[in-house]
């Protein structure tokens, strides 16, 4: 039997919100592919949509996490303006260390080696 090139949506579940504010993210497997725990084919219930889903292997179903979908965001933004932030510090000290290296190069008067030159009268 050959396999076809048809893939099926699955939701790849965590225990606790992730950065983007979701309990889950989505990817597209091969059909063939067999779905086990962390992952689940389960769709999320219309109920569901517009607030934050949580999938419950207790149950097997998707649950209302309870948490504001206007606060998931703000701390999503919050967690990714963290991390450019340390981005930035590290950009900006390779720049300083940067500059000093093309100022050390192009400018004759902060070399170690120093040349004098004499105006014959």
């Amino acid at each position: 039997m050959a396999e076809t090139d048809t893939y099926k949506q699955v939701f790849v579940t965590y225990p606790v919100q992730q950065q983007d504010g979701n309990f889950y993210h989505i990817d597209y497997v091969p059909q063939y592919v067999p779905v086990e725990y962390s992952k689940t084919t389960d769709p999320i219930p219309a109920e569901l949509q517009g607030k934050i889903a949580k999938y419950d292997w207790q149950t097997g179903e998707w649950i209302d996490s309870q948490i504001d979908p206007t606060t998931a965001a703000i701390t999503a933004l919050q967690a990714n303006a963290a991390l450019l932030m340390v981005q930035f510090t590290t950009i900006k000290t390779a720049l300083a260390g940067l500059q000093k290296q093309v100022a050390a190069l192009t400018n004759p008067a902060t070399s170690t080696t120093s040349t004098t030159t004499t105006k014959e009268a």
